[in-house]
Parts: C-alpha cells; structure tokens; sequence
C-alpha cells in the first residue's frame, strides 16, 4: 500500500507540473496580429481613459487647472487625429448633421425632457381630488360629521378617524 500511495502521488505531481508548464511549452502560433484599425481603436480608448483620468486627478485637486488645461488640449487632438484616422480607413467619413444644428437639435432635446419632467412633478404635487359629498352621506340622507372636528365619517364608524373623538351615542342609563 505504501508504494502504491507513493506512485499516485507522484503521478499527480508530475500531471500538476505538466499543467502548470503548459502555457510556456505552447508555441506562439495562436498569437493573432491586430490589424491596423484594432490598432486605432486601441489607441482611441487608451486616449479617452487617459482622458477620463486626467479630469478625475483635477476634479479630485491634484492637478492645477493650467497643467490640466494645456494636458487635455494634447490628448483632445491626438484623440482627434485617431478618430480621423479610424474615419480615413473606414473610408469615407460618414455625413452628419452640421454643428450646429447637431447643437440645436440637443437643445431641443433638453428642453422637452426639461418640460416633461416639470410636468410630471406638477402632477405628483397636485393634492387629490376631494371626495364626494355622497361618499360621506348615509343612504337615509343624513350626512353624519364628527362633532369634534367636523370630518365627515361613515354610519358604521365608531370613532372618528382623524381626531379619535367617541361618535357612539351615549344613552342614559339611570334607572327610576
């Protein structure tokens, strides 16, 4: 039994050391080359975190706002030359809309999400609708209040539901 264990043992160390040492025993076959727009895409999203980072570190106060300036105008136009680039092998760089009316159309936008929301708080803010007054009238004809603080209440109700006050009719009890 002892060389037995000895030799499961060592089978799994030597299968363990296989496969472990396997990604260096692996020829290099697999290795795709990127092509030349992967390449300006790579470089674009390298540019934008760059980017993105520089405004965390001076939003954050460890960059002062000249250096941030003058660092983001150099990203900004190798950024722009990358997606020029990216246009330039694509082909063709596709239309759009000018500038401007681009900027138009955005205000716009801005300005019915702007209106929808206003509405939608004035609606949430408007108080409800007060209910009818047949809705606090017992079917008799009698409406019934509570003569604590005047808030209509139903026949069946034994205590008003917004002071608390006793609405049960209070009988005598004296016996002759």
């Amino acid at each position: 039994m002892a060389i037995g264990s000895i030799l499961l043992g060592v089978a799994l160390l030597v299968l363990l050391g296989l496969f472990l040492a396997r990604p260096f025993l692996r020829t290099h076959e697999g290795e795709a080359v990127l092509t030349e727009r992967q390449l300006l895409l790579e470089e674009k999203e390298h540019l934008l975190d760059q980017i993105q980072a520089l405004d965390f570190d001076h939003d954050t106060g460890k960059l002062p706002t000249e250096l941030h300036e003058l660092q983001r105008a150099r990203l900004m136009e190798q950024a722009t030359a990358v997606l020029q680039a990216i246009d330039a092998f694509d082909g063709e760089p596709k239309p759009g809309p000018a500038p401007e009316e681009d900027a138009v159309d955005v205000d716009i936008e801005i300005e019915a999400a702007i209106a929808r929301t206003r509405q939608q708080q004035a609606q949430k803010a408007a108080p409800p609708a007060p209910a009818p007054a047949s809705a606090a009238a017992p079917a008799n004809g009698h409406a019934r209040f509570c003569p604590q603080c005047g808030t209509p209440t139903d026949p069946g109700d034994r205590f008003c539901a917004h002071c608390g006050h006793n609405l049960t009719l209070k009988t005598s009890t004296k016996t002759a």
